[in-house]
């Protein structure tokens, strides 16, 4: 009977450590406490692969990501893992721009497997 508790205990153990990995985030979420002025980088990261499938994406396991970071939201960066499509891109630009930010300069990076883009932002309003 003991046996099986801990067989137990081990198994939801591992349930919620999985899930709470898998977790995904929210913009809502990331950039909640931030003050007017702050900054934040939304970086789409995209194997060379992806940038040829920009309308549906390539939600495989790979390298290809949409995160976003604040300077104050260590360990909740990611928003999307996978390149699930420039649509999911978009609603993540416009939900910036609800949010209160404001676009300040976008600029590519180009690795030997990876394109990556920062867009800036700026929280222009409370």
């Amino acid at each position: 009977m003991e046996k099986m508790k801990k067989i137990g205990l081990i198994i939801c153990l591992s349930i919620v450590t999985i899930l709470g990995i898998s977790q995904e985030n929210t913009i809502p979420e990331v950039v909640a406490n931030l003050e007017k002025g702050s900054f934040a980088i939304l970086e789409v990261r995209m194997q060379l692969e992806d940038e040829f499938q920009t309308v549906e994406g390539n939600q495989s396991a790979n390298l290809s990501r949409v995160a976003i970071f604040t300077g104050i939201n260590k360990d909740k960066e990611i928003l999307s893992k996978g390149f699930t499509g420039f649509n999911s891109v978009v609603k993540y630009l416009n939900q910036m721009k609800d949010y209160g930010f404001e676009l300040q300069e976008s600029y590519p990076l180009k690795g030997n497997s990876l394109l990556i883009t920062h867009y800036v932002f700026k929280k222009v309003k409370k």
